[in-house]
């Protein structure tokens, strides 16, 4: 790999980073970046994840975890939905607002 190519890359993630601290909310952390790609990944998937399955699927403490996925919901990142089929579960979905971002990191960063 040319030096030129890993710089530009580099300044593109860290520019990245700026962007998303600006717009999350105050006191996320990488959990927060680790939380959304979860529910982007499998909402990408068309199967929705469950809160269960992001608390246990974390390497961080299901109480962390859980602070930042109720922070995510709060500020209209993440939506709770009830599964049709198992009415006990719920299902973390994205909101419009969390697509409208990533499109804005798109045409920032990626064209």
């Amino acid at each position: 790999m040319k030096k030129v190519e890993y710089v530009e890359n580099l300044r593109k993630i860290v520019s990245v980073k700026k962007y998303l601290d600006q717009s999350l909310y105050n006191g996320h952390s990488l959990v927060t970046y680790d939380l959304l790609l979860r529910i982007l990944e499998s909402n990408l998937k068309n199967k929705p994840t469950t809160i269960k399955e992001v608390c246990t699927q974390s390497t961080q403490s299901m109480l962390n975890t859980r602070k930042h996925l109720n922070h995510l919901i709060k500020h209209g990142w993440v939506v709770l939905e009830q599964d049709t089929q198992d009415k006990r579960q719920r299902l973390l979905k994205p909101t419009d607002k969390l697509k409208k971002l990533i499109n804005e990191l798109g045409k920032h960063f990626f064209d």
